[in-house]
């Protein structure tokens, strides 16, 4: 609209001139671009083609584990009486998502398809902005943008890596489960265990069994099971936006709780979740079950760092609160902060009866710091495994041993 205005008010000064210096050719050329720049303003405001475009988004996925392609198509339709030029855009920043049709000129009745994929390999909450339909006058002098409400996000959660033993051939890996509490049956099964005497037949594992090393008869862990528990606690202080490789340290940690609590569940463990700052920000006591599979994994992909940095001695306190009846008497504790001094002291007062494992997320600023603070609390009889992006499937493999020799102590 003002492009018009201005072009209208520069050809109405050049009309003047001609007329003055009594040039007819040009007084009418400068006459017939006016007259062909107020039609199209006209003509643009009366027919308004952008009252006149259907537009549809579509995602395949809205909810992924990395990496993973999502397919997005675009659908336009044009509904006008006379052609129209429009293009129609929308972006998602953080995934790199930017689609451009560019101007389109778009006939009465045609539709317009547009297809593309794109790869998901960041954890966390992603926005996929709202469609943008810029729909410009014949002459592409100005235009009007309409913005549709169809703002969408997508959801990427943790990478999940699986325990090399599978769930069905062993025991191993079920923290507690061999002194669990019969509480009724349910036909819902969660993972096989050791055959303990008085187990009903009807939940025996006859293919487990077959296909174990030892061939020793094995039940499936039902519902009515409780058994022990384990609680993960990680830590999602300032210092976990620490980079780490081309992610931060956070998505490391996420990555390893998510992973840890989908294999402990998978073998019928029940298993929590603590995100500790200053103070505990999230508790999921544990369960087993695919919903609170679901709900410890949308956890750890929405997780963002905190402003204020994981203080040792809160949690110190926090950590000895914690019921065993509720918490159980296992604890993964994944640490990325190592710049506090009393961490060392602090951490030694942890172990009191518990199972307790320590994952210090390092980086190549502060190796030496954590080499230092894994030696104390090594020498304090508390187990610590040093990680960073380089070392995960490393740590998935010790954390695996780790849930053996647990299983054997219970």
């Amino acid at each position: 609209m003002k492009k018009h205005i201005r072009l209208l008010i520069g050809f109405f000064g050049l009309l003047t001139i001609c007329s003055l210096a009594l040039l007819p050719n040009a007084t009418l050329s400068m006459l017939s671009v006016m007259f062909a720049l107020c039609i199209n303003l006209v003509l643009f405001k009366y027919l308004k083609p952008s009252n006149n475009f259907e537009v549809t988004r579509v995602f395949d996925k809205y909810q992924v584990m990395p990496p993973a392609d999502i397919n997005t198509s675009l659908e336009m339709k044009y509904n006008g009486r006379f052609p129209a030029n429009a293009s129609v855009e929308f972006d998602c920043q953080s995934l790199g998502l930017n689609i451009n049709t560019g101007t389109v000129v778009f006939q009465p009745g045609e539709k317009y398809d547009l297809s593309k994929t794109f790869v998901a390999d960041r954890r966390g909450v992603h926005k996929i902005s709202n469609t943008k339909i810029i729909v410009k006058d014949w002459l592409l002098l100005s235009g009007i943008t309409i913005t549709t409400n169809d703002e969408a996000e997508i959801l990427v959660l943790p990478h999940i890596y699986p325990f090399e033993t599978s769930p069905q051939t062993s025991a191993a890996g079920l923290l507690g489960v061999s002194s669990a509490v019969k509480q009724g049956r349910s036909s819902e099964v969660w993972g096989i265990r050791d055959y303990q005497p008085g187990d009903d037949f009807k939940i025996i594992s006859w293919k487990a069994m077959a296909k174990s090393p030892d061939h020793k008869p094995k039940s499936k862990i039902t519902a009515g099971e409780e058994g022990q528990a384990i609680t993960i606690v990680a830590d999602i202080g300032k210092d976990s936006e620490l980079p780490n490789g081309d992610q931060i340290s956070l998505d490391i940690s996420a990555d390893l709780a998510a992973s840890l609590a989908y294999n402990f569940i998978k073998r019928g463990t029940r298993t929590g979740l603590v995100l500790f700052d200053t103070r505990s920000r999230a508790i999921l006591k544990p369960a087993r079950g695919e919903s609170h599979v679901d709900s410890l994994l949308r956890n750890l992909a929405k997780v963002q760092p905190s402003q204020d940095k994981f203080l040792i001695t809160s949690f110190t306190n926090t950590y000895l609160d914690f019921s065993a009846s509720e918490f159980g008497n296992s604890f993964i504790l994944i640490l990325t902060r190592t710049d506090d001094r009393l961490i060392e002291s602090y951490l030694s007062k942890l172990k009191s009866n518990r199972d307790l494992i320590i994952i210090l997320i390092y980086n190549e600023d502060n190796f030496e710091r954590a080499q230092q603070i894994q030696k104390t609390v090594q020498d304090n009889g508390i187990e610590i495994i040093l990680t960073n992006h380089e070392s995960i499937l490393d740590t998935m493999k010790k954390m695996e041993e780790w849930s053996y020799a647990t299983v054997k102590r219970t």
